[in-house]
Formats: structure tokens, sequence, C-alpha cells
């Protein structure tokens, strides 16, 4: 982090107020943060969230398929090797089941869809093989972990795009085939309030489709559709009641009860393939594929990382240090503290610059969220809510977030 400074200039004439003209020169949109990369560059992987670390496996660097095994852990942000599997596949449904890892499917080295199906212990740290599928599916993206079993959606064979559907229990290592999906081709599940939902994106139509599964009675039902201006959905994933959609150009906010879709704030990955989770409210984007001229540009190490807390929980004004019993005349100091109203002036490590006009009482809020994260508390990304341009929304906010900060001045100035 480059040093940052905070400097209060105080502007005594009335017409100097004319100068400070409000404006904001970035996007309303929350930065991604980087964090420490993957040791190895790839794609098409699969992702699990075991104990507040991420399982990385498998993927491929562009050409051929990868067994290598990595988790990281974002407390520490450092990535740990782990023994790798003895088959390199890509495209794989690899799930959390029980305590334990399942590897299913995908396309080997030599670039076959493939049946093979491998659990691994996170406390042995062994490998081991189970039975194998039925038929050979690849780009499965996730399975979904119900009681007893593992279910598999769709995805594709060796001749094209799949509706198949089955379901695997570990225990009696044993596969069962379930009623086809109405549809062929991938099928990205989620799993909330005890239901499967499976969503399927029509290339053909331009449409995005969910459809719930009632794995008691074996049945499909359409029950939404969503734009498709949005993207194909790379990863979904639970958070404090809603599904999160992340798709390489947008971040949505699902709720499967009201059906309402939230677009969010968020800065475009312009990554797919990745693998993707969410710990301690924290979303993390790792590896994956930048996609160039609507092509795949071969394996990332890229880690990046969001506090979805920040969004879906906003605080305007962030209290980082909260006391029960406010001394009523408390000492402002070190914080500026301008007389009347002032201008907020932020230079951003990318070389933007975002000014707000703000109060006395606004200005303090802001400096004291600054020290208390300069100390290791509070939320990362303070919210502005703008008074100016509203139009026809009822609000406008711009998060800033701290770890971009370079530098910002207070300019106080008199009405």
């Amino acid at each position: 982090m480059n040093l940052k400074k905070i400097g209060l200039f105080a502007l005594a004439m009335i017409m100097t107020l004319f100068s400070f003209q409000t404006s904001s020169f970035a996007a309303e949109e929350m930065e991604w943060v980087k964090k420490a990369p993957m040791t190895t560059a790839r794609y098409i992987i699969g992702g699990i969230v075991y104990d507040d670390k991420i399982y990385v496996y498998g993927g491929t660097p562009g050409i051929g398929s990868l067994a290598n095994f990595e988790v990281y852990n974002p407390a520490k942000d450092e990535w740990t090797t782990l023994p790798s599997s003895p088959q390199p596949r890509n495209g794989i449904a690899f799930v959390k089941h029980k305590g334990k890892f399942y590897a299913i499917g995908g396309t080997t080295n030599t670039e076959k869809v493939t049946t093979i199906v491998e659990e691994y212990d996170p406390e042995s740290k062994q490998w081991k093989t189970k039975q194998s599928m039925p038929r050979g599916l690849r780009d499965l993206y996730y399975g979904i972990s119900v009681d007893d079993n593992i279910y598999i959606f769709g995805g594709t064979e060796e001749n094209g795009y799949s509706n198949l559907a089955y379901s695997f229990n570990p225990e009696t290592n044993s596969w069962a085939t379930k009623k086809p999906m109405p549809f062929k081709g991938e099928g990205q599940p989620f799993f909330i309030n005890n239901s499967i939902y499976v969503i399927h994106t029509d290339y053909k139509e331009e449409k995005v489709n969910i459809y719930l599964y009632d794995h008691l009675e074996d049945t499909w039902t359409q029950v939404d559709e969503l734009p498709y201006e949005n993207g194909v959905i790379e990863s979904s994933l639970n958070f404090n009641d809603k599904i999160i959609f992340i798709s390489r150009l947008t971040v949505t906010s699902y709720d499967v009860d009201t059906k309402e879709l939230k677009k969010l704030p968020i800065s475009s990955i312009n990554r797919v393939g990745g693998a993707y989770g969410i710990v301690n409210g924290k979303l993390y984007v790792i590896g994956g594929s930048y996609v160039v001229d609507g092509h795949t540009s071969g394996g990332s190490s890229v880690v990046e990382e969001l506090n979805l807390s920040d969004l879906m929980n906003p605080d305007p004004n962030p209290d980082p240090n909260p006391n029960p019993n406010p001394d009523p005349n408390p000492n402002p100091e070190p914080n500026p503290n301008p007389t009347g109203n002032a201008l907020l002036v932020i230079y951003m490590d990318s070389g933007l610059i975002k000014e707000f006009e703000m109060t006395n009482e606004e200005i303090r809020n802001f400096t004291e969220w600054y020290e208390g994260r300069a100390k290791g508390n509070g939320r990362e990304a303070y919210i502005v809510n703008k008074k100016y341009n509203i139009g026809p929304f009822n609000s406008r906010k711009d998060f800033i977030s701290y770890s971009h900060i370079e530098s910002f001045e207070v300019q106080e100035y008199s009405r």
C-alpha cells in the first residue's frame, strides 16, 4: 500500500465556491481487489469452499488437462499445494459431500470425455477411485449435494449437448438415472430452500431459463426466465438468502421467492471458466480465461476479492469504533474539522479522481472510517450517498474501496 496522506486547505472567500463544481470522474462500481495469484494458471477448473478455504482442482492451461490441486487461505492470502489427482481433467463437477470432495467426469489429457469419478479426503489428503458414471459428461460446472446423494445435470457428451441427469450415492458407490432435463446443454445448478434449481442459457432463443427440479418426485418445472443480456451465468452462489449469479460482465443478486433480479454495482471480471466461492462475506474469483475479441486467451492465475457484505448490507455512515456512551464534547483531532461545507477529493491508485461535496459531519464520518480501516477495523468500502444528478433513480451511491485510495484531501469553503 502506498503512503496515504490527508491535506486540509481552508478557503475563505465566498466567490471561491463557484470554482468547486462537484463531479465524480469514476463509474459508480465497486472494484475487485487483487490477491495472491494461484500457483498454476488455468481455466475450466473445479472449486470447493471448505473450512473457510477454497480448494481448486484440475483445469487446462489452454491445451490438455491438469491434475494440479491447490488450496487458497483467504485469511492469510496464501496458497498451499496438495497431492495431485491421478487423473488430469478439466470441465468436471467438483462437489463437496459429507466432508469429502468428488471430482466427476470431465475431459482427460487426451481431450476425451470421461466417466471417471474420484474421491478426495481433506483429512488424510488421499485420492480414491469411485464407481464410474454411466456415461461420460464434461462441462458439468457443478453438482449438488442433497441428503445422501450428489446430483449431476447435463453438460456435453462426445457427440454434443446432453440432457442427462444422474444421482450418485457415495456410501453405496452407485449411480441412478433421473428424469432428463427439459433441454439439452450445460445445466448450472444451485440449492436453496431445500430445492434444486437448474439454469439453462438458450443461445438460439437468447434467453436464460430457470427450472425447479423436485429431487423427491423426480420432476421438472420451469419457474422463471432471466434477461439474456446479463450473459452466460458462470456460477451461482448462496449468500444471505439470495443467489449471486456471476457472469463475465455482471454480478447479480436473485431472490427465488420474489423473482427479483438486481444488478450489483461491480466492475466486470471479463473472465470465464474460473473457480468461484464466498468466504466470510467475501466473493473470490480464481483463475479462468480472459475473453479477448470473443475468444478465450489461455489460463490465468489471477485471484480477485470483493466484499459482498458492503454491497448487500450497506451502511452509508459506518462507525468502526461504536461508543455506547459518546462524549458530548468529543475532540475531533486528528481528523479534519471544517467549519462549513467542504469538497472531499479522493485520488485513486488507478489515477482516477473522485470529488464529493459534503457537510462537516459527512467529512468527519469519512475520515473516522478511513482511520479505523487503516487500523484494520470497519468495512473495506465506504458508501457515499450522492445528492445530485439523481435523475429517475431513487438514490445513487458510490462505493469507495479503501485499498484503492492513494490519498485524499478536504477543501473547505464558506457559503
